[in-house]
């Protein structure tokens, strides 16, 4: 008889483990869909390239021929502070008609932060973009690689001033930043967004005007008109400084 009632015991035991192993893996493995898209505003407006005027910190015109960066190593945080990757890198091009949109199928649950990064890391910039697809972000052809100093432009952005107190911009400004030491990483607040089964996401939003202009200092156009790294570092430095405080998520 104690014999019996040890092996019941025992099976009631091996029983109700799996059956609790059971629950906790699916409830582990629930996941759910996530859409990240992106945007960019210049103080607040709908950013057009080519085709409208904006003001500067002093007021003059100025338009935006060419505004293209890497967005990388996307991650959203759990409130246990364990990280769920959902991307590698991204291309923004607005030279393209192709949006950023980000699909993923993730852990469902509650997220308190979003992590990502603009430029490259110190490991992706040292790939050869001719080991890649043209389709691919990091490809040759996507013309983001400065072959004198074996590394990618992280953040280009170029367009023309006016000078003359009129609406036609005559004064070309180009910066282009890159280097391991350019590389920002940024996290922002989700609010303790809650991932569910359904199809969830967020709006990233870029304003364009913080970027040159914000708690790490001015870039003014015509008296700083040019930089792509390798001279007048420190403008560069400046835009990628005011980088983290430029984006929200909407």
């Amino acid at each position: 008889m104690k014999i019996y009632k040890l092996l019941v015991l025992v099976i009631c035991s091996i029983l109700l483990f799996n059956a609790c192993e059971k629950e906790e893996l699916k409830h582990e493995c629930k996941r759910g869909p996530f859409h990240l898209s992106f945007n960019t505003l210049v103080d607040g407006e709908q950013f057009v390239l080519n085709d409208t005027l904006y003001e500067d910190y002093l007021g003059r015109k100025y338009r935006v021929e060419l505004l293209k960066f890497y967005l990388s190593n996307w991650a959203l945080e759990k409130q246990d502070g364990s990280m769920v990757s959902f991307g590698a890198v991204n291309l923004v091009d607005y030279s393209s008609k192709n949006t950023l949109n980000i699909d993923a199928i993730i852990d469902t649950g509650v997220y308190v932060n979003l992590h990502f990064g603009v430029g490259l890391d110190s490991l992706m910039n040292a790939s050869d973009p001719a080991d890649f697809e043209s389709s691919n972000p990091l490809s040759v052809a996507q013309n983001t690689y400065w072959s004198w100093a074996s590394k990618y432009k992280f953040f280009m952005f170029e367009g023309r001033v006016d000078t003359l107190g009129g609406q036609d911009p005559n004064v070309i400004f180009s910066y282009h930043s890159g280097f391991d030491t350019l590389y920002r990483e940024i996290t922002l607040p989700l609010q303790d967004l809650f991932i569910t089964s359904e199809a969830d996401s967020i709006v990233l939003q870029m304003d364009l005007a913080r970027v040159v202009k914000g708690d790490a200092g001015v870039v003014d156009f015509v008296d700083e008109p040019f930089s792509h790294s390798l001279t007048d570092f420190e403008i560069v430095e400046t835009i990628s400084n005011n980088l983290p405080d430029a984006f929200i998520v909407n």
